[in-house]
């Protein structure tokens, strides 16, 4: 980063973060580092080095100066104009900055560990150190280019690919599992957000749609995102299920062994209603659906002698007393204890094809404690490909396939919340991840809708659902989250968007809310904010570029805070918009024009090739669906084990 730029930076973060850290724009700057794709960090750069240019902001604020050299409420004003432009390269522009400074400042640690912006919100941070459990897998390490040999090589070690790897080695076959990200367990859950954000989570959390009008927050460590998901185990709609079959030309999904596979990883998950204590959050959502006479419902979870207390609410960032049954506890520990071969930090490079056939991988393996990169060649009769909906169809593309139907069709069950401050302190980072729900509203449209559940606020969500009209103000909305209460909005999309792959070969994820599911998206916030005030709220606000808020029982009241929202808008970074379900890039179907996946989980016209995740969902499930890809993941262990 030039010095220009670093001035920048600096003048940004102390107009985001008034009196902020002073090493807070060099902590930025090695965020940026991190993100993953290298166009990602030559547009930040270019960003900067724009808001440095006199000519520039001649043009943009009718002022010759550059940004750094802007007094302070010149500088508010600047970033204020942005976060509310019309143009939404603008918008896009102030949320780059104010996602990346506000995430930073209040997760980053100091010398002593800890982060001197948390006792002004009331947060507590780390309950304690982690435990001094043993790491039971042992991942294979390499020294240096390696060719393996196999029957069946994995790509990706969560909910799919972790199931494939245990049911098959549970049949005899000797397998390799390829994980993109590293391998952590108990020991290593710290609860630190920043150490927990770049070890678990892809892009170190900050993985975004093109135009970042979407987040999106997937796993990528060995587990995946079974380690990081909030535990929620619906079996999938009997409605979804029906759709798929008969539109879909896919009878399995409505078969008794569909309903096998789904029960034999629902038992071995240990899935259950009773370790479900509702957590402060859920209570206020109860509290709200039962004065109005709505739809509430106890969540089924994956878990066994969960706390339900209050370090429940950090498995975010990992369960550190293992409770959450996730693949790295129970199918992946399965599969390594029958000698499969595990590899961390295996980036699949492409699958190799040879006369048609699938006959293996080429990945790089990246040592962060050594510094070795070792070229891993693996040779197998089968090929899975596990690694998300995401970076599935992006490997499929680098391996040269052209199904039309590849990449496209993505659902991403856009998400957002609306916000209350409550009388009572609840604490939102705190309790059972999710122990409650409400599909009150989940079919408006034939099957299409929305579901309410909540979920942790941790500082890194608050801050980038925290409005930001100043500096002053975004603190004070921080100042709020022990007593800040949300209703979480599931919604099932039915308007996908596309994967494509850049010039290197990473994923780029093109995606812009249809107006039927924005008008759908519409119902969810009113109804949201009807449950709050149900629930006592004394103001409600949501997470839009601009303070948009009422006091319940004052004049204008809802459907004057409607309006405001509407004439804000719903598009790309007007409002904050997250997704924690990826699916459908993929699709399984009966007709080659219109999938990536024949009936038999096998990429179309690619003998030995197959795909077994979320990917391959013809459509968005309507409800999380880690349980539906592990459900269609054992079945397809099952046919894969005949053929390898």
């Amino acid at each position: 980063m030039t010095e220009r730029a670093r001035r920048a930076l600096g003048a940004v973060c102390e107009t985001l973060v008034p009196g902020s850290r002073a090493d807070l724009a060099d902590r930025v700057a090695a965020r940026v580092e991190r993100l993953p794709r290298p166009a990602d960090r030559a547009d930040f750069a270019r960003l900067l080095a724009l808001l440095e240019s006199p000519l520039v902001n001649l043009l943009l604020a009718g002022t010759p100066r550059p940004f750094s050299a802007l007094a302070l409420p010149a500088r508010e004003r600047y970033l204020r104009s942005w976060a509310t432009s019309r143009l939404a390269t603008r918008r896009r522009a102030f949320q780059a900055l104010k996602r990346l400074v506000t995430v930073t400042h209040y997760v980053a640690l100091d010398e002593r560990g800890t982060n001197p912006a948390w006792s002004d919100i009331g947060y507590p941070g780390p309950l304690g150190p982690p435990p001094a459990a043993p790491k039971p897998i042992r991942p294979l390490s390499l020294t240096g280019d390696t060719t393996l040999d196999c029957d069946v090589v994995v790509v990706g070690s969560g909910a799919g690919g972790g199931v494939v790897a245990g049911e098959l080695s549970a049949r005899g076959r000797d397998v390799v599992v390829l994980e993109k990200g590293g391998y952590f367990a108990e020991a290593d859950f710290t609860q630190r957000e920043d150490e927990m954000l770049e070890r678990l989570y892809d892009g170190s959390g900050l993985l975004t749609t093109r135009d970042l009008g979407l987040l999106v927050l997937q796993g990528s460590c060995v587990g995946g995102g079974t380690v990081v998901n909030y535990t929620t185990s619906f079996h999938p709609p009997e409605t979804v299920r029906a759709e798929w079959a008969a539109e879909h030309g896919l009878p399995y999904f409505t078969s008794s062994e569909f309903q096998r596979s789904l029960d034999a990883v629902a038992a071995r998950l240990g899935v259950n209603r009773e370790e479900t204590a509702p957590s402060p959050r859920d209570r206020v959502l109860v509290r709200g659906l039962e004065r109005l006479g709505w739809h509430r419902g106890i969540l089924p979870r994956n878990v066994r002698g969960c706390s339900q207390g209050e370090d429940c609410g950090y498995c975010g960032y990992g369960c550190r007393r293992g409770a959450k049954q996730s693949t790295l506890v129970t199918y992946l520990a399965d599969a390594a204890a029958r000698g499969a071969r595990i590899v961390a930090r295996a980036a699949a490079r492409r699958v190799l094809v040879e006369r048609g056939r699938a006959v293996g991988v080429e990945a790089l393996v990246r040592d962060p404690d050594t510094g070795v990169r070792a070229a891993l060649t693996v040779r197998a009769r089968a090929v899975v490909v596990a690694c998300g909906s995401i970076h599935s169809p992006a490997l499929l593309l680098r391996s040269g396939l052209g199904h039309p139907a590849l990449g496209r069709h993505l659902a991403l069950h856009p998400a957002t919340a609306v916000f209350a401050l409550m009388d009572e302190e609840v604490r939102p980072w705190s309790g059972t991840l999710q122990s409650r729900y409400s599909d009150q509203f989940a079919d408006l449209d034939r099957g299409y809708g929305f579901r309410f559940e909540t979920a942790p606020l941790h500082p890194a969500l608050a801050a980038l659902a925290a409005p930001w009209e100043s500096g002053a103000g975004h603190r004070r909305v921080m100042a709020r989250l022990p007593r800040t209460a949300l209703v979480g909005i599931l919604l099932r999309d039915r308007d996908g968007g596309r994967v494509t792959a850049d010039p290197d070969g990473q994923p780029k994820v093109a995606y812009r809310l249809s107006r039927r599911d924005a008008v759908h998206l519409r119902r969810g916030l009113a109804a949201a904010a009807e449950v709050l005030e149900a629930a006592g709220a004394r103001e409600i606000w949501t997470p839009t570029a601009r303070w948009l808020a009422y006091r319940p029982g004052e004049s204008g009241g809802r459907e004057g805070w409607l309006r405001q929202l509407d004439a804000t808008g719903y598009g790309p970074n007007q409002l904050l918009l997250a997704s924690f379900h990826q699916m459908s890039s993929c699709r399984m179907g009966g007709q080659r024009a219109h999938s990536v996946v024949n009936p038999e989980h096998q990429v179309w016209d690619v003998p030995g090739l197959y795909v077994a995740d979320a990917s391959v969902f013809p459509s968005a499930s309507g409800v999380n669906p880690m349980l539906t890809i592990m459900g269609i993941a054992h079945r397809a262990a099952g046919l894969i084990a005949h053929e390898a």
